[in-house]
């Protein structure tokens, strides 16, 4: 028997909510697109199939029950339905909306309130809980869940997780001395990078590429000291408050007009920062910009490639569908002179990361995952590129499973190594 947490309408769906409700026609181009339809085939599983039922808790025809929650929990909010709509509808904010009323309803567990209200916000408790697993991962003790007799008491899903957390670094980003970078060459204009908390803390090499290609192409680089979390966990699980208060703080850090651009190299955080600018009226408007759009708009230095290895690039869904930014990223790998660079099937098909979604649905994750990594094999690429941190640590992770020897890049990484073909090119 279905457990019920509400029979009353949603009330966090407001008159626009409805009014973009209203848009889907019911045409079913989006099925073909959706991750989750594809997979299993369920109508309750595809873009219209949510919608509706949306609808009908909206009408009070069906209460949010945990078949409701099943249903809306699902999905990966990749956004490629969005793409493929011919209404427009907004099918992001239309499940945040509804995530939004679930968790007003239904507490969520204490283990995941510690992480996104406490954990993840703070570079503090963040820096601790990453280091503590550094320490572990050093000593090999994160290998235990493997070995007799504790392997016959971890949960398959804990043993497959551990296998998909990447190598701590020992420090993040921003804990480096600098907070300016300024450019060799005369100055095109002055950044902001946002270093949000998942790239500041794993990827900050990823975060030093960046700022050697943008001083490399003209501009001064500064890293904004007191800025947090871009706050796309929180509203994916429909924490609306503790989104709201990141934006806040992110705003007063990041609204200088100093800054020409606030540049992103995440797709994840480009893409929810762009929508809550939108949706809640933010001062930060046409300022933010992923660094693919800002490289593809100006003439950078030549490129010289530095691998005869086959290349090819995977669109993250943030970026492609939440976004609409493709050109630009290809544009930019057409530029590098020598590249291998070859077409990759389904390259716009999401690879099961979606922020926390391999936490939440393991299965699902890992069924998209095996997918794309044979749809990888089968190009013979060598060398994967990509631009959001969730999708690299997603296919490395498919890199392990399936035995393939991949390397998994993001685009400034890509483009860092290439630029390193120049003798002087910089070298910090």
């Amino acid at each position: 028997m279905s457990k019920t947490f509400n029979k009353k309408p949603i009330k966090e769906f407001r008159d626009e909510e409805k009014r973009l409700l209203q848009e889907c026609i019911h045409c079913g181009l989006c099925l073909p697109t959706c991750p989750t339809y594809i997979s299993n085939g369920k109508e309750m599983d595809s873009p219209r199939g949510r919608l509706y039922l949306m609808e009908s808790v909206i009408n009070g025809t069906t209460a949010m029950d945990n078949v409701f929650e099943k249903h809306i929990k699902s999905c990966l909010v990749c956004r490629a339905c969005e793409t493929a709509c011919p209404a427009g509808v907004e099918f992001g904010h239309l499940m945040e909306t509804t995530r939004e009323a679930l968790n007003n309803v239904k507490n969520p567990s204490i283990i995941q309130q510690l992480l996104l209200k406490v954990v993840v916000p703070s570079h503090i408790f963040l820096s601790l809980l990453l280091t503590a697993t550094r320490f572990i991962q050093r000593i090999h003790l994160d290998k235990i869940v493997h070995v007799p007799p504790f392997s016959f008491f971890a949960p398959t899903k804990l043993k497959e997780l551990q296998k998909s957390l990447p190598i701590i670094p020992k420090q993040r980003f921003s804990n480096s001395k600098s907070k300016n970078y300024p450019t060799i060459n005369k100055a095109k204009g002055t950044v902001a990078l946002f270093t949000g908390c998942i790239m500041d803390h794993l990827f900050p090499h990823v975060h030093l590429a960046t700022v050697r290609i943008l001083n490399w192409n003209g501009y001064n680089v500064e890293i904004p000291s007191n800025q947090t979390c871009c706050g796309a966990l929180h509203a994916h699980s429909g924490d609306s408050k503790m989104t709201n208060s990141l934006a806040s703080e992110n705003n007063k850090e990041l609204l200088n007009n100093k800054y020409d651009y606030i540049v992103i190299n995440s797709a994840g955080c480009g893409s929810h920062l762009k929508s809550f600018i939108k949706y809640n009226k933010s001062g930060l408007s046409s300022k933010i910009l992923d660094i693919s759009e800002l490289l593809a708009s100006i003439n950078t230095k030549s490129l010289q490639s530095y691998t005869s290895k086959a290349v090819a690039y995977d669109e993250p869904c943030h970026l492609l569908h939440g976004q609409g930014i493709s050109s630009e990223p290809k544009s930019i790998l057409d530029k590098i002179s020598g590249i291998n660079l070859i077409s990759l099937e389904n390259a716009d098909q999401c690879c099961g990361s979606a922020g926390s979604y391999a936490l939440s649905q393991t299965e699902m994750s890992i069924k998209l995952l095996d997918e794309k990594m044979k749809k990888i094999e089968d190009s013979g690429a060598k060398i994967v590129v990509t631009a959001n941190p969730g999708c690299q640590i997603q296919l490395n992770w498919g890199s392990k499973r399936s035995g393939l020897k991949i390397e998994v890049l993001h685009l400034m990484e890509l483009l860092d190594r290439c630029y390193k073909t120049d003798p002087n090119y910089l070298k910090y």
